[in-house]
């Protein structure tokens, strides 16, 4: 109990200080935006603050110590200067916000929900451990992140999956929680806690991204659901039979969002990104929220916002490398809509915009069809066209900025976009030149790839399905909008093209992390086309029915899936698994490596924080990591530990740990372990040898 108490008090101190500073530097937002920001800002203070003192503190109570005396500082600066500038601290006129826009209220139900989906995902009943059903991947290797970074206090910190290589991985999303379990949370609890507060930042970032971006809080409405609701037509594939249907809410990924054999792919935001994707989810907080700034900043002419984006921007690479690149490419495609606007070209830049459009939907069909005829869907050739799409833009841009700059514009391009620029630049390339770019060196992060993970579906069919009517609707949105309106949707147009030629990591189905950025924007266009469909029916009765029937038709596949995952329980952990780690963390020393096989739901590395020899390839490979020969010494080390007894020493094996899942995976000499090393723990299936020299 204290320790919950002081860790959940530590992380309120940081969601308090996070909204001093918003309500100094947003005084011109409502309350209900100041709070938001306050917490976006507060879990990165959190993030973020005790980075610098853990390079010389290590990762430890002292290291926090100094990030909350940091915090405090910078929330007495923003207080001054709100008492010096006239301003009132007082509280936020939330309650207002909430009888001026009653969707807040359909916003914090969801909320409600998502939280009580993260608290069952990792339930703890009688001994036992067990996830839901998108967490039964995910959850060990952040688990076993967040306690290796508290227990070890290395930092930078290493993968406890594979030792001596650099967590490259964005880590941040699970450092915070490893500060509040450092200090004495339950493992639940610096798990959740965050979560909780990432998901209500996600969600209400998102309905305010949205509604600005529409200018409309109905419109915004109906958006955010298009998106966080989001299910296409895989329904259909369940309503054969009465078995059929049911068979969504017992059997393992045979939901409406996810269906394999059917190439049903386009899972649901909520259930199986933010709720698994602990990265994706503290990215989003951030990007949704830096994309208000941005259009604020960009189209509503707030010109100090830009020095907050390159803020947010340049702390993001580390939470969530994906947000940071479809930021970039925000940046980027307004950058040159300002130009375009500046110009007096937007009407001949939106024309050309909608050409390309259906030039390229065109396009992708026909090298779909000869791509799956040829069986290859992997080339350069698409690589080096994405490259010099890209050249041929900056060639563009470059060009309007030169235009720009003999009109007169250069002092305010570089007090704007220039600033901008600058601040993500000095924050965000020494973490992608430390972390980023060294992991994705490696080979096999970024190559030719077309067609996402379409297989070989027709183009137009797999998106029409997996999509559903919330596509068909943004496309007619796109051919619709106007001047100023395509140009803010356009980001949407540039992420889809990039995220279908090229592949930004081993695994070509994580360009999902891009490609959903791109259909937030979407989502706008199919809102304001499906406005301008029922408008011209007169009778508001009609409309609001039919509104209800489309959102009930783009959500059901949603509904259902999070009916199945509330429905979901795998065990991850035993109570004999739990026992194991609990004598780990009691007994053996916090840098010791143990050789254990290459299970994903590995006690040791998850629940104990300590170090074991190699992981599951299932993770090692999906990150860049060279794990073969580490994976191969551990067989040969259990099934031929006499003639590899040096490997022990070379590799700095510690421990062994002998169990079920070890016999079934090797031919294990354990009379050879009995006779050489000493047995520390024997429970009758998991035994536990230290290495003798």
């Amino acid at each position: 109990m204290a320790g919950l108490l002081l860790s959940t008090a530590f992380f309120l101190l940081f969601q308090l200080c996070g909204c001093c500073v918003s309500r100094a530097a947003l005084s011109k937002e409502n309350g209900e935006v100041k709070l938001l920001f306050g917490s976006v800002l507060g879990s990165m203070m959190l993030q973020w603050f005790p980075v610098p003192f853990a390079f010389f503190l290590g990762f430890s109570t002292a290291a926090h110590i100094c990030a909350a005396i940091l915090a405090v500082l910078c929330a007495g600066l923003a207080v001054l200067f709100r008492w010096k500038a006239g301003g009132r601290i007082d509280l936020f006129d939330i309650l207002s916000a909430f009888r001026r826009k009653k969707f807040l209220w359909v916003v914090s139900l969801v909320l409600i929900l998502f939280c009580a989906l993260v608290w069952r995902s990792f339930r703890w009943e009688n001994g036992r451990i067990f996830s839901s059903q998108a967490t039964y991947g995910d959850m060990s290797m952040h688990l076993s992140f967040l306690t290796s970074i508290a227990r070890q206090g290395t930092f930078p910190p290493e993968y406890s999956l594979l030792p001596g290589f650099l967590l490259s991985y964005p880590f941040l999303g699970d450092s915070i929680s490893s500060s509040l379990y450092l200090l004495g949370a339950s493992l639940k609890w610096a798990y959740t806690l965050p979560m909780f507060f990432a998901g209500a930042q996600v969600l209400f970032g998102g309905y305010f991204l949205l509604s600005r971006l529409l200018r409309s809080s109905k419109k915004g409405a109906l958006a955010w659901c298009f998106f966080f609701l989001n299910g296409g037509f895989g329904f259909l594939y369940f309503l054969g039979s009465k078995e059929d249907f049911f068979r969504i809410f017992t059997d393992f990924y045979q939901t409406p969002t996810n269906y394999v054999e059917g190439n049903i792919r386009w899972v649901n935001v909520m259930v199986d990104m933010m709720l698994p994707q602990r990265a994706t989810l503290f990215g989003w907080a951030v990007l949704f929220s830096t994309l208000y700034l941005l259009v604020r900043a960009v189209f509503e002419k707030e010109k100090r916002y830009f020095l907050y984006v390159g803020i947010l921007a340049g702390l993001l690479p580390m939470i969530h490398t994906h947000s940071f690149v479809a930021l970039a490419l925000c940046c980027g495609v307004w950058l040159l809509c300002a130009l375009l606007r500046e110009l007096s070209w937007e009407h001949p830049a939106t024309q050309a915009g909608k050409g390309i459009c259906l030039t390229v939907l065109a396009l992708f069909c026909l090298i779909q069809y000869f791509a799956k005829e040829m069986d290859q869907m992997e080339s350069e050739v698409l690589l080096w066209t994405a490259v010099s799409l890209a050249g041929i833009f900056l060639l563009f841009l470059l060009f309007l900025l030169w235009r720009a700059v003999r009109q007169g514009a250069g002092k305010e391009l570089l007090t704007t976009w220039g600033v901008l620029l600058l601040a993500a630049c000095v924050l965000a390339l020494p973490q992608l030149c430390f972390w980023t770019f060294r992991q994705a060196s490696t080979g096999g992060f970024i190559r030719g790839h077309f067609g996402w993970v379409i297989g070989r579906d027709n183009y137009l069919w797999f998106y029409l399905k997996n999509v559903g009517l919330a596509g068909v609707l943004a496309l007619g949105g796109m051919l619709l909008a106007k001047g100023k309106n395509f140009l803010k949707y356009a980001p949407a147009l540039v992420i889809w093209i990039l995220s279908e030629l090229v592949v930004f990591q081993p695994n070509a189905y994580d360009n999902n992390k891009l490609l959903y950025v791109a259909y937030l924007f979407l989502c706008c266009p199919a809102a304001e086309f499906l406005c301008f469909l029922l408008e011209k029916l007169k009778h508001r009765g009609i409309q609001g029915i039919l509104i209800a029937a489309t959102v009930a038709v783009c959500s059901f596949s949603a509904l259902l899936t999070v009916g199945r995952e509330w429905n979901a329980r795998y065990e991850i952990f035993g109570d004999g698994a739990i026992a194991l780690s609990q004598y780990a963390e009691e007994n053996i020393p916090a840098d010791a490596l143990i050789l254990t096989n290459t299970r994903h739901n590995n006690e040791i590395a998850a629940l104990a924080g300590r170090n074991i020899l190699c992981g599951s390839p299932s993770y090692l490979y999906f990150h860049g990591l060279p794990y073969p020969k580490w994976e191969h010494v551990a067989q040969l080390m259990y099934q031929q530990p006499e003639e590899n007894r040096n490997a022990f020493r070379e590799y700095g094996v510690d421990y062994v740990l002998v169990s079920d899942f070890e016999r079934s995976t090797y031919e294990v000499d354990e009379l050879w372990f009995m006779r050489n090393f000493t047995k520390l723990y024997d429970d009758g299936v998991r035994v536990l040898y230290q290495v003798k020299d």
